[in-house]
C-alpha cells in the first residue's frame, strides 16, 4: 500500500511538473512573439531594447539545438552589422552621426538578436501564419499610427486633395520627426502581400483579418502615392494565385469552369461605362502612375550605384546621385556606404538561406503563400528602396524571418516527423 501510494504521488509530481513546464514553454514563446511585435512598433529606447531583455527567455524553450551551420550563419549576420554600423560611425558619412554612435551596440546586438530569437523560435512554434502576422504587425501599426494620426491632423487639406498625402512623408507618430512615405509605403507593403494568404488554409476569421490588412495597407499606399508596393502586391498575388491552381486536383468539370470564367473576364468591358470610370482616374496617384507607369529615376541611379562600387570600393559616400540622396537599392547604398565587402556578406547571407524559402514553398505549399508574399514584398523594397539607411528595424525583422525559416527546417531534419506530414 505504501509503494503504491509513493508511485501515485510520484506520478502526480511529475505530471504536475510537466504542466508547470509546458506553461512556462507556452509564456517564453509568446513573450518572444511580442517582443518581436513590440519592436516593429519602432517605440523610442523600448523597441532598442526589448529584443535584447527578452534573449535570456529562450532558454525557457523545450528545443535548443544548435548547429555548426546555424553558428556560422549568426556569426555572418553579426560580423554584417559589425561591419555596417562601425564602418558607417568611424567614416562620420551619415547626417545623424551622433545618434548613430550612441546606438551602434544596440543596433548591431539587435541584428544579430533578431536572427538567433528567429531560429530558436522556429524549433518550439510551428504557427507560421501567427509568425508572420507579428512581423508585419508592428511596422504595419507604426505605419498605420503615423499616417492616421497625420491625416486626421491635417483632414481639411487631405480631404481637398482625394485623400492622398501631397507632401509624401509624415511625421513619426511617437517623435515628430518626419519619416519618408516610400519608407511607410515599404511597412504596408508587407500588409499588401499578404493577400496571398487568402488562398490559405486556416480560420476564415484570421484570413479575413489578413485580408482586411492588405486591403487597408492598399489604400494607406494609395494615400502616399506609392507605386512599388502596388506592384510587389500584384506580383504576390499573381504567383500565389498560379501556385493554388497548380494545386488544385482539376478535373475535367473544375478545369471547363475555369477555362469559361477565365474567358468570360474580358466581356466585362463590354458593361463598364467609362464616362463615370474616368473620375476614378482622376487623382495626383493615377496621374502619376499614367504618366510614368514604370519608368522611375531608379534605374539610372542604379546605374551610378554600379559604377561607384569600382571607383570606390571601399564605400564612403562618394558617389554622387544627386538630386538624389541614395541608389535606392539595399545592395547598392550599403556598397555606396561602406564598400564591397560589406555588401558582399550581406548578399552572401541572403543567398545562403534562399534554399530554405524554396524548401518551405515546396515541401509545405498549402502554408507557404503568406512565406511567399512576405519574401516578394521584402525583395520588391529592398531593389528599390534605401531600406537599411532609412529603417533599420524593418532590416532587423528580414533577419528574425530568415532566422525562422532556418530554424523551421533544422527541426524538421532533426526530428524526422514534421517533413513526413
Amino acid at each position: 500500500m505504501r509503494d503504491t501510494f509513493i508511485i501515485l504521488s510520484r506520478s502526480q509530481n511529475e505530471q504536475l511538473s510537466a504542466n508547470q513546464g509546458a506553461t512556462t514553454y507556452t509564456m517564453a514563446t509568446y513573450f518572444l512573439l511580442l517582443s518581436v511585435f513590440l519592436y516593429g512598433t519602432s517605440i523610442p529606447n523600448l523597441s532598442l531594447i526589448c529584443l535584447i531583455l527578452c534573449f535570456p527567455v529562450i532558454f525557457f524553450l523545450q528545443h535548443k539545438r544548435v548547429t555548426v551551420s546555424f553558428l556560422i550563419d549568426a556569426s555572418l549576420v553579426f560580423l554584417f552589422a559589425f561591419l555596417y554600423y562601425t564602418m558607417c560611425v568611424l567614416f562620420e558619412i551619415t547626417t545623424d552621426d551622433d545618434w548613430l554612435e550612441s546606438k551602434m551596440m544596440f543596433l548591431i546586438v539587435n541584428m544579430s538578436m533578431a536572427y538567433i530569437i528567429g531560429y530558436f523560435l522556429a524549433q518550439n512554434f510551428k504557427k507560421i501564419s501567427a509568425v508572420i502576422a507579428v512581423t508585419v504587425g508592428g511596422l504595419f501599426t507604426y505605419g498605420l499610427l503615423s499616417t492616421a494620426k497625420f491625416a486626421l491632423d491635417h483632414l481639411g487639406q487631405v480631404a481637398s486633395n482625394d485623400y492622398l498625402i501631397a507632401e509624401r512623408a509624415v511625421p513619426s507618430f511617437w517623435n515628430g520627426g518626419i519619416v519618408n512615405g516610400p519608407i511607410i509605403g515599404i511597412f504596408f507593403s508587407l500588409g499588401i502581400c499578404l493577400i496571398s494568404m487568402v488562398y490559405s488554409r486556416i480560420n476564415l476569421l484570421v484570413k479575413g483579418c489578413f485580408l482586411a490588412l492588405a486591403l487597408s495597407s492598399v489604400f494607406f499606399n494609395l494615400m502616399l502615392q506609392n507605386r512599388s508596393p502596388i506592384y510587389a502586391g500584384v506580383l504576390s498575388f499573381s504567383l500565389a494565385t498560379l501556385m493554388y491552381v497548380t494545386q488544385m486536383k482539376l478535373t475535367h468539370k473544375k478545369l471547363i469552369i475555369l477555362i469559361i470564367v477565365v474567358c468570360l473576364l474580358p466581356l466585362n468591358l463590354f458593361f463598364i461605362d467609362f464616362s463615370e470610370t474616368k473620375s476614378l482616374l482622376d487623382n495626383p496617384f493615377m496621374e502619376r502612375l499614367i504618366s510614368e507607369g514604370f519608368d522611375t529615376p531608379r534605374y539610372e541611379l542604379w546605374y551610378k550605384g554600379v559604377l561607384g562600387l569600382f571607383e570606390y570600393p571601399m564605400g564612403g559616400a562618394k558617389t554622387d546621385f544627386s538630386p538624389y540622396d541614395y541608389a535606392h537599392n539595399l545592395w547598392l547604398d550599403v556598397g555606396w556606404y561602406v564598400g564591397w565587402i560589406p555588401m558582399l556578406l550581406l548578399l552572401f547571407i541572403q543567398l545562403k538561406h534562399l534554399p530554405y524559402l524554396i524548401r518551405f514553398v515546396r515541401t509545405r505549399p498549402s502554408q507557404s503563400y503568406g512565406v511567399m508574399g512576405i519574401s516578394v514584398s521584402f525583395l520588391v523594397a529592398m531593389m528599390v528602396e534605401p531600406t537599411l539607411i532609412a529603417s533599420y528595424t524593418y532590416v532587423t525583422l528580414f533577419f528574425f524571418f530568415i532566422g525562422y525559416m532556418k530554424g523551421f527546417h533544422l527541426h524538421v531534419d532533426l526530428d524526422g516527423k514534421e517533413g513526413r506530414k
